[in-house]
Formats: structure tokens, sequence, C-alpha cells
């Protein structure tokens, strides 16, 4: 039998890169229900967590709502979409939790309730992290007067770090091949800019785009942009499968199985002593 510890450590990173895992079908329901550091299938520190989270975000969406509706403006941001994804996807998370808390035997394997759930926390993973990254690095530095109200660092820091920590939470595998689906949010908003763009929308202050790296009327500026964040998004694909990966060394250091002592042989007899 192969020893694997002494795989390399990159195996597990270029086995990702097969067809089978482009694949939403994933043999154990409960990993998607359970938290990786509970035991046993019930756990209401975690059910608490899971609904905890879904009304932080809830309550960050609906104030945004609220606050900065715009006439419908809110929704043209990247950054309004990704926030209410994290709301969505809490959400979701929170109701299949509290059902398999109920009743463990209700989700089939390749449930599509539990393959809805598997597509829309990776995306919203990877998509909080590519707006966090370009709002701080790309936006702010044009608008620093926005950096520390109460929404923006909601929306652009605390969406990425509540995310990333939920990776370190859940139970259920990162597949690097579901790329394609925050590959399509990115892409679709984008397109969305455009047509935005030429039905002649303005944001808030009258410009004729909504963020200044996607101005149509710099077709240049705009696509190198679009290209630049479906790079960037495939990193954080990489990453968030490292994330994976590094939560389950962490589980194994913590949950060691004892090894197993091999059988010793019977001590030989001592010869019967003759009088």
């Amino acid at each position: 039998m192969r020893d694997k510890s002494q795989e390399p450590c990159c195996l597990p990173l270029k086995e990702e890169f097969q067809r089978s895992k482009f694949s939403l079908y994933y043999d154990d329901p409960g990993a998607f229900c359970r938290s990786q550091w509970q035991r046993g299938d019930r756990n209401l520190i975690w059910l608490l967590y899971r609904w905890i989270l879904a009304g932080f975000f809830a309550g960050g969406v609906i104030g945004s709502m609220v606050s900065s509706f715009n006439g419908g403006r809110w929704f043209i941001y990247l950054t309004d979409w990704g926030f209410s994804l994290c709301f969505y996807c809490c959400t979701y998370g929170a109701v299949i939790a509290t059902i398999y808390f109920i009743k463990p035997s209700y989700f089939a394997p390749g449930s599509w309730a539990l393959r809805i759930y598997w597509i829309s926390h990776y995306t919203t993973v990877v998509l909080g992290m590519l707006i966090t990254l370009v709002f701080w690095a790309a936006l702010y530095p044009s608008m620093p007067g926005m950096g520390a109200e109460l929404y923006n660092l909601w929306a652009h820091a605390f969406n990425s770090i509540c995310m990333i920590f939920d990776c370190f939470m859940v139970a259920f595998p990162t597949r690097i091949m579901h790329f394609v689906y925050p590959f399509t949010i990115g892409i679709s908003y984008g397109l969305f800019s455009l047509i935005y763009f030429w039905a002649g929308g303005v944001d808030p202050m009258g410009n004729r785009f909504i963020y200044f790296i996607l101005d149509w009327e710099r077709p240049g500026l705009a696509i190198g942009s679009v290209c630049g964040c479906v790079a960037l998004a495939f990193a954080f694909c990489i990453l968030v499968f490292g994330f994976y990966r590094w939560r389950i060394a962490m589980h194994k250091c913590c949950f060691k199985q004892p090894e197993e002592i091999p059988a010793t042989s019977e001590p030989p007899k001592e010869p019967a002593q003759t009088v």
C-alpha cells in the first residue's frame, strides 16, 4: 500500500484539474449541514452560529437598502450584488442546517438543494474576496472619506472576513473546477454594466459609469478591468481550495486517530521442568 505521507504536497491540487471535478454530486449530504468541528449529527452551537451569521448579513442588506436605495440604483453595484449573495448564502445555509438538525436523514446524496448551496457558498467567498481587494486597492484611493463608514466596512471588509472564517467552519469540500460559477457572476456583471451604459444609465451622481474602472466610454480600461478581475477570481478560486486543504490538515492535527499497536507474537513458553 502506498504511504500517503510520502505523497507530494501538490498532489491534491493536481488531482483537482479533472473533468469529474466539475460535478456537483457528493455522497455525504450531511457534510453540507454540519461543521467540520462538531461531533455527531446534531449540534446546537453550530445551528445558532448559522442563524447569527445569516442575521448579521440580513441586517446589513436591509439597512443599506433602506438608507441608500436611490430609486433602485442600489442594485447596480457589484458590492451590493456580493453583499446580497452573502445574505442569501448564509440564510440558505441556516435553513438546511435547521432541517438537518430536525431530521438528519432528510437530504439524499446529490440533492439539488445541497448543490445550490455548494455553488452559492463557493461563489460568495470568491466574489467577496474579489470585491474587497478591488475596492481597497482600486476604488478607495479616489474616495478616502468613505472608507470609515460602517456600510463600507461591512460590505468591503467584514464580508470577506466572515466568509473566509466560514470556509474553516463548514464540512463540505472545495472544488477548483467550480470556478465556472463565480466566473459566470463576474462576466454577467461586466455585461450588465455595458448594457446599463448603452441604455443611458447613470450612477446617483450622474456619471455615465457605475465604477470609473468600468467606464465604457474608455473601452480599453473597461475591458482590461474585466479581464483583470477574471484573472483575480481564478487566483481566489485556488486560494479558497487552499483554505479547504488547510482546514482538513488542522482537523487531522486536532483529532488524530490513535495509532494501532501491532499485535505481538506470544512469548515462547518456558520448557516444562522435569524432576
